[in-house]
């Protein structure tokens, strides 16, 4: 009975900077998350449908297809609409933040400038049950 309610969330990293990878994997790991991480766009679309994560954290600059096209394909397949997106990336022009917001991301954080734990407090609160 105890633990029954409590389900273990899954989020897709997609960021091709190694170590920020791991240190985003860790830290989502260690708040109770588990983790599935790609480091290209090109399966960003095919993974999600796999392993139907709880949110997605994308960076916009990727090698290949880039986060502005991966955003656009999640938001405009049926299996992968309702997927929350949260975008994480070094761009802070406000150009690409409205970019990415009118396409469908729901939060866009500029990496240099937010702490980890306001990344995963934010995704916390918007995959509760």
């Amino acid at each position: 009975m105890f633990g029954k309610n409590k389900k273990i969330k899954n989020v897709l990293i997609v960021e091709d900077d190694a170590l920020l990878s791991q240190v985003l994997g860790k830290a989502f790991s260690a708040a109770g998350f588990d983790v599935t991480g790609l480091t290209e766009g090109i399966n960003v679309v095919s993974t999600t449908k796999k392993i139907k994560p709880a949110a997605i954290l994308l960076d916009l600059v990727l090698p290949g297809l880039d986060g502005f096209t991966v955003l656009k394909n999640l938001k405009s397949d049926k299996a992968t609409a309702s997927i929350p997106v949260i975008v994480i990336s070094n761009l802070g022009e406000a150009a690409d933040i409205k970019s990415v917001m009118a396409l469908g991301a729901v939060e866009y954080f500029i990496k240099a400038n937010t702490q980890m734990e306001k990344i995963i407090k934010f995704t916390q609160k918007i995959i509760k049950d």
